[in-house]
């Protein structure tokens, strides 16, 4: 039995990764040292407690490894979380592929995302041979994934079979901690945004992800990003599926795109009392307004078999799971 290693196991991803991965009979193997451990309670996994900016504490998790999914990593557009993204997307990448490389692990699928890429131009499709972000000013997010491909790219040229993953927008079920879309989602769910700013965005369910980047460790050439998206779709869209699912009208009217600026103080101050992450920032704002909305996604459709299911089935998937949580009412 082949074992897969997951960075990042509690998270999202990793946490349908791990049904995939248990669905194609492999054994699988996380690292993660966050105490929540819902993303994978009930199946058979064995846990590595370490962190991916340590590489001491993680090494002994790499052995016998052959496969490993690196999907660890810090999503903030705060920029005050500067240095600790670099640590973690940009010091942690290099870690796994120096441990990889080591151990001898036949395949590294790297996680990056569509946000490692130059956005413009907007009105041309998402592409592969996009350039990556190079600004040392853009977003902190955007360059630590780049950085972090950059990386990766250089030990395909030592040695290592790593393949690498841009997903757009990633919601579906399983979604434990939640992410900040998911959240957003039981907001709406909750009639907390009755009133919206009507932006949209590409997003990609988690479960198609998943199944595409397992598709690509026999199919994913070597030194080659897959951009995998989904759908487009905007806020009042996901409202009006939502209303469908809950029998109850969530979308009242839609806000001006200028309100979203508005929000920022509101945001600062709700994370600073709840001890939550903002849901607004400057660098939020920017993402949104150079979004890409020509996703194709042609070269993961044709070599590793990504199937998109429709967005609705997605966003009902997802409400069903948060009703069984009880996070929504």
């Amino acid at each position: 039995m082949n074992i897969a290693l997951i960075t990042g196991g509690s998270g999202h991803v990793g946490a349908n990764l791990v049904r995939e991965l248990t669905k194609r009979d492999f054994k699988v193997r996380c690292i993660d040292f966050d105490r929540d451990h819902r993303a994978f309670e009930g199946f058979d996994v064995e846990l590595i407690k370490g962190n991916i900016t340590d590489i001491e504490s993680i090494d002994r998790a790499f052995k016998d490894v052959d496969v490993v999914f690196h999907t660890a990593a810090l999503i903030s557009l705060v920029r005050k979380d500067k240095d600790i993204i670099q640590s973690v997307n940009v010091t942690g990448t290099k870690n796994v592929c120096e441990l990889s490389l080591r151990y001898g692990v036949k395949k590294l699928i790297h996680f990056s995302s569509v946000d490692a890429f130059v956005r413009e131009p907007l009105d041309q499709a998402l592409l592969e041979d996009r350039p990556l972000v190079t600004d040392p000013n853009a977003v902190p997010y955007d360059l630590s994934k780049a950085d972090a491909q950059r990386i990766v790219y250089d030990y395909c040229e030592k040695g290592l079979n790593a393949s690498i993953i841009h997903p757009s927008g990633i919601f579906g079920p399983n979604d434990f901690k939640p992410s900040l879309f998911g959240q957003e989602l039981i907001n709406i769910a909750n009639g907390k945004r009755s009133y919206t700013v009507n932006i949209g965005y590409d997003y990609v369910d988690v479960r198609d992800l998943c199944a595409t980047a397992i598709n690509c460790i026999e199919k994913g050439e070597s030194k080659q990003n897959y951009i995998v998206g989904g759908n487009y779709i905007d806020f009042v869209g996901i409202g009006e599926i939502m209303s469908k699912k809950l029998n109850k009208q969530l979308i009242k009217g839609t806000l001006p795109f200028f309100f979203v600026y508005v929000s920022l103080p509101s945001s600062y101050l709700q994370a600073l009392f709840f001890n939550k992450p903002r849901s607004a920032t400057l660098d939020s704002i920017h993402t949104v307004k150079v979004q890409n909305k020509l996703i194709p996604s042609n070269l993961a459709k044709e070599i590793l078999d990504h199937k998109p299911r429709p967005v609705d089935e997605t966003i009902n998937d997802t409400v069903e799971f948060f009703q069984k949580r009880g996070l929504v009412n």
